[in-house]
């Protein structure tokens, strides 16, 4: 399946939240302890694709445990989701609140202000991320960040912003990816199809590279190299929603 986001990329989540929570400690109270079972019960139907499920019990948690800034980035996490970005807002902020360093959810209300649109709020969001010398992950933030200045239309600056990205991690194929796309805004094809050949490098069996790079290549005519790439599309993800559309494009580019 061809990945999914806010338009065309793909956000980073700080989901790890929703790993198992450490045993039982003999000092917490019982509330807490309580609390704890139904982190863990509301974490697990989450994994499972649950997410009414989960929150119910997410938020029997929050109940007996209200100062836990966790709980509060996991369900402000399950209602980003649910797409009800007014509450998982609310819950982000009350985390912040609680534990102003906290940079994996400054990554998290940066994507929901992606996903409610507003650019400037989510780039504020990643740099206090990107800010905190102890974030382990600040790839994911820059990468995030990146897809901001995308979606105001600040190419270079987005194509920036991944570039640093990729200095952190050189191996993430997310950030490769959306870097082809910011290529392709700016009408640089070459540094479009290395970008999306990196991604492939790096996450071979993704199909959506192989797909954005057969549509480049056949946007330059490049029919040949169009042709071979959608067919190691179609042996990757043979099928899906793109499947037909590639199988016309073969049947036309190889008559």
């Amino acid at each position: 399946m061809l990945r999914k986001s806010i338009t065309i990329f793909f956000i980073i989540l700080s989901t790890s939240a929703f790993s198992s929570c450490a045993g039982p400690n003999k000092e917490v109270t019982s509330d807490k302890k309580r609390a704890e079972a139904f982190q863990n019960l509301g974490a697990s139907y989450v994994r499972e694709g649950k997410l009414r499920e989960g929150l119910g019990n997410l938020h029997q948690a929050v109940k007996l445990d209200p100062n836990n800034p966790d709980l509060h980035n996991q369900i402000g996490l399950v209602y980003m989701d649910l797409a009800e970005y007014d509450a998982s807002l609310q819950h982000f902020k009350t985390a912040l609140a609680l534990k102003p360093r906290f940079p994996e959810v400054q990554n998290n209300l940066g994507n929901l202000y992606l996903l409610m649109r507003k650019w400037d709020l989510a780039i504020a969001s990643y740099q206090k991320a990107v800010a905190d010398v102890l974030y382990q992950t600040p790839h994911f933030a820059y990468t995030n960040m990146g897809l901001a200045y995308y979606n105001k239309g600040d190419y270079e600056k987005a194509i920036e912003v991944y570039q640093h990205s990729l200095g952190l991690d050189p191996t993430y194929s997310t950030t490769y990816f959306n870097l082809g796309y910011a290529y392709e805004a700016v009408q640089k094809w070459e540094e479009a199809i290395n970008a999306y050949q990196k991604a492939i490098q790096y996450l071979p069996n993704d199909p959506a590279a192989y797909y954005r790079l057969g549509k480049l290549f056949l946007r330059l005519n490049e029919k040949k190299e169009a042709s071979k790439v959608f067919e190691q599309f179609l042996e990757i993800a043979p099928k899906g929603p793109y499947q037909e559309e590639v199988k016309e494009i073969l049947k036309n580019i190889q008559k």
